[in-house]
């Protein structure tokens, strides 16, 4: 199942303390998100191919904006929760395999 994908402005985006380090949280219809990886438009492919290899995990959002674009995690998941202290597991695939 592919990644939801929604538009930033119909989100709420916040702040906590996660593993010792601040990161950026997302409220969307009574769930938390922990945001994963951010990156500008123009590796949007790059990040939804990244969503898609995760395809598995419904507890996976795509958020984008006019300037670039966020991979989010539920905190409910506990695959979200290995990927976020095991942030190698998130590189973009290179452009060459698009």
């Amino acid at each position: 199942m592919p990644p939801l994908v929604l538009d930033e402005e119909h989100v709420f985006i916040f702040k906590f303390w996660f593993a010792d380090t601040i990161q950026n949280g997302m409220y969307y219809q009574n769930e938390l998100f922990c945001q994963l990886v951010v990156v500008e438009v123009h590796q949007r492919s790059q990040l939804y191919q990244l969503s898609c290899k995760f395809a598995r995990n419904e507890g996976l959002v795509v958020t984008c904006s006019k300037t670039g674009c966020r991979l989010w995690g539920s905190l409910r998941d506990d695959f979200v929760k290995e990927l976020i202290l095991n942030p190698s597991m998130l590189e973009l695939p290179s452009k060459s395999l698009l």
